[in-house]
C-alpha cells in the first residue's frame, strides 16, 4: 500500500514543475521587442516625416573630376587644331612650292644642244681671246684660267665625242668653267676693297662676254 505523503510529495513536486514552465513561458513572451536593425533605423525618419521632401543628393566624384577637367578637355582640343592646321599648312605649301618657286630665266641655254661646227666656233673664239684679239681686258689669273679650260676641256676628244653624240648644252660649258674659276678663286689672295664674290662674278661676266663673241665689249 503506498504511503500518501510520498504520493503528496511527488504531486506537490510536478506541480512545482509546471508552474516553473509556465512562469518561463510568460517571463519571455514579456519581454522587450527586439532593437530595430540598422535599416530600420535608418528608414525610421523617412517614414516619421510622413513623405516630407527628400533628402538632396551630393554629386559623386566622378561627376566632380568630369567637372574639373572639362576646360582641360577644351584646351587639349585646341592644341589637337592647331597642330591639324599647321600640318595641313604644311602640306598645302610643298605641295604649292615647284609651282610658286622661281624658275630660270636661261631655259632657251639651258635646252640648247651644242654641235660639232658650234664647238669649233667656241674653241675659235677662246682662241681669239687667248691671242689678244678681242677688246676685253683681263689679269692674268683670269687669262691662266681659260687658257686651262680652253686646253683641258674644249679641245679634249671626250668633249667632242659627247658634244657629236647630243650630251652637252651651251650651259654645261659654262658650269664647267664656273666651277673651274671657283677653286682658282678661292686659292687666290685677299685684296682690299674686292671680294672674291666680285672677282667671280666679273670673271663669269667676261666668259659670257667671250661665248657670245662680243668682242666691241670692254669689261674691266
Amino acid at each position: 500500500m503506498l504511503d500518501p505523503s510520498s504520493s503528496e510529495e511527488e504531486s506537490d513536486e510536478g506541480l512545482e514543475e509546471e508552474s516553473r514552465d509556465v512562469l518561463v513561458a510568460a517571463g519571455s513572451s514579456q519581454r522587450a521587442p527586439p532593437a530595430p536593425t540598422r535599416e530600420g533605423r535608418r528608414d525610421a525618419p523617412g517614414r516619421a516625416g510622413g513623405g516630407g521632401a527628400a533628402r538632396s543628393v551630393s554629386p559623386s566624384p566622378s561627376v566632380l573630376s568630369e567637372g574639373r577637367d572639362e576646360p582641360q578637355r577644351q584646351l587639349d582640343d585646341e592644341q589637337e587644331r592647331r597642330i591639324r592646321l599647321q600640318l595641313y599648312v604644311f602640306v598645302v605649301r610643298c605641295i604649292a612650292y615647284p609651282f610658286n618657286a622661281k624658275q630660270p630665266t636661261d631655259m632657251a641655254r639651258r635646252q640648247q644642244k651644242l654641235n660639232k661646227q658650234q664647238l669649233q666656233l667656241l674653241k675659235e673664239r677662246f682662241q681669239a681671246f687667248l691671242n689678244g684679239e678681242t677688246q676685253i681686258v683681263a689679269d692674268e689669273a683670269f687669262c691662266n684660267a681659260v687658257r686651262s679650260y680652253y686646253e683641258v676641256f674644249l679641245k679634249s676628244d671626250r668633249v667632242a665625242r659627247m658634244v657629236q653624240s647630243g650630251g652637252c648644252s651651251a650651259n654645261d660649258f659654262r658650269e664647267v668653267f664656273k666651277k673651274n674659276i671657283e677653286k682658282r678663286v678661292r686659292s687666290l689672295p685677299e685684296i682690299d676693297g674686292l671680294s672674291k664674290e666680285t672677282v667671280l662674278s666679273s670673271w663669269i661676266a667676261k666668259y659670257d662676254a667671250i661665248y657670245r663673241e662680243n668682242v666691241s665689249r670692254k669689261l674691266p
